[in-house]
């Protein structure tokens, strides 16, 4: 049985390689490390793809983040397109998906947001 799980990982490879070398694989890029910033899942699917900045290379799901449309050319998360770094309200982790509250002056993770019913996103 592992004889044939070796050689099943190894055709895999093959053929992943083959994909990114031909036509067929351009602009895939596969990491199966890669997750959602907001919900931490790993998983996309048609109509909620997963989105990464151009800039930072934040990762998140259309839905989760508020994409209506994944842009043809680059995106970038609210931070990098207003050019600010700013620290979440609601926890001490720098980065990664933020958006402003309805102030529009505070940020927090969408993430920590979705944990504290208080707290309404811009």
């Amino acid at each position: 049985m592992e004889c044939v799980l070796v050689e099943l990982e190894s055709v895999c490879k093959e053929k992943m390689q083959q994909a990114i070398e031909t036509e067929e694989g351009l602009g895939i890029e596969y990491d199966e490390d890669v997750v959602c910033d907001v919900c931490r899942s790993p998983e996309g699917e048609d109509g909620n793809e997963m989105v990464f900045c151009d800039k930072c290379n934040v990762c998140v799901h259309q839905a989760c983040y508020g994409i209506l449309k994944v842009p043809q050319g680059n995106w970038l998360c609210r931070t990098c397109a207003l050019g600010v770094q700013p620290k979440c309200l609601l926890c001490p982790k720098r980065g990664g998906a933020l958006k402003p509250t309805r102030s529009g002056t505070k940020w927090v993770h969408v993430s920590c947001a979705l944990w504290i019913p208080e707290v309404r996103l811009k």
